[in-house]
C-alpha cells in the first residue's frame, strides 16, 4: 500500500533515531536523525550504499576523504570502503542500503 511519507517527520534523540521507510527482501530505506555532535563510526560493508542529507550538515568519511554533505546533497559509499558519519548540525539522513551484513 503507498502512502506519502514526510522526511522531517523523525525525532533528535540522545541516540541515533533510526525509521525504517521499507525494508524487504532486495533492500532497505532507512531515515536517521542525529543531533550535533554524533558520530557513526567508521566501518565497512560487503555492497555499495547511498546517503543523502534531507536537513543538517554532516561530515561523512569514505575511504581517506572527508566530505561535507548539507541538505540536498547525497554520496555513494562504495563497497569496502571504510565510511563513517559525524553531525555536525543536527542532520537528518536517508540511507539506501541492498541487503548485506555488516563488518
Amino acid at each position: 500500500m503507498s502512502e506519502v511519507i514526510n522526511l522531517r517527520d523523525i525525532e533528535y534523540l540522545d541516540t541515533i533515531n533510526k525509521k525504517f521507510i521499507f525494508d524487504n527482501e532486495q533492500s532497505s530505506l532507512t531515515l536517521l536523525a542525529f543531533k550535533a555532535g554524533m558520530e557513526r563510526t567508521l566501518h565497512t560493508d560487503e555492497k555499495d550504499e547511498v546517503a543523502q542529507i534531507i536537513e543538517g550538515v554532516a561530515d561523512v568519511t569514505v575511504g581517506k576523504d572527508v566530505h561535507r554533505l548539507k541538505a540536498g546533497e547525497m554520496i555513494v559509499m562504495p563497497a569496502r570502503v571504510p565510511h563513517g558519519l559525524k553531525a555536525l548540525e543536527d542532520t537528518k539522513m536517508l540511507l539506501l542500503r541492498p541487503k548485506h551484513t555488516h563488518n
